[in-house]
């Protein structure tokens, strides 16, 4: 993985980061490859990946779908865990206006 996006969620470096973050507060449904599917929520969103708060243990450095409620899956894999929250990079990133779409149409509810 390329280091931009290793280091897009390294929280003692924020300029490391490539793209800027938004908050979010997504209903969301997590697959791992091969497994089930179940619900979590994502709470960031950046071109580059999110932030997802699941209570179902996800493997680091497994890959995941992750789907939006009206969005195609979009596979992540599992950068780092805290508690129930995971960093999650996305294989293909996210286009400008589709990142812009969603921040628009998910707003987060706490500011």
């Amino acid at each position: 993985m390329p280091d931009e996006v290793n280091n897009a969620y390294d929280d003692e470096n924020p300029e490391s980061r490539r793209f800027g973050r938004g908050d979010v507060y997504i209903p969301i449904d997590v697959r791992e490859y091969a497994g089930g599917r179940h619900k979590a929520h994502m709470l960031d969103l950046s071109q580059s990946g999110c932030r997802v708060f699941s209570v179902t243990l996800l493997r680091q450095d497994r890959s995941i779908f992750i789907t939006l409620p009206g969005f195609a899956p979009l596979e992540a894999e599992v950068a780092w865990k805290k508690r129930d929250e995971y960093g999650c990079a996305f294989l293909t990133g996210l286009h400008p206006a589709i990142y812009d779409h969603i921040l628009a149409s998910f707003p987060a509810l706490r500011k």
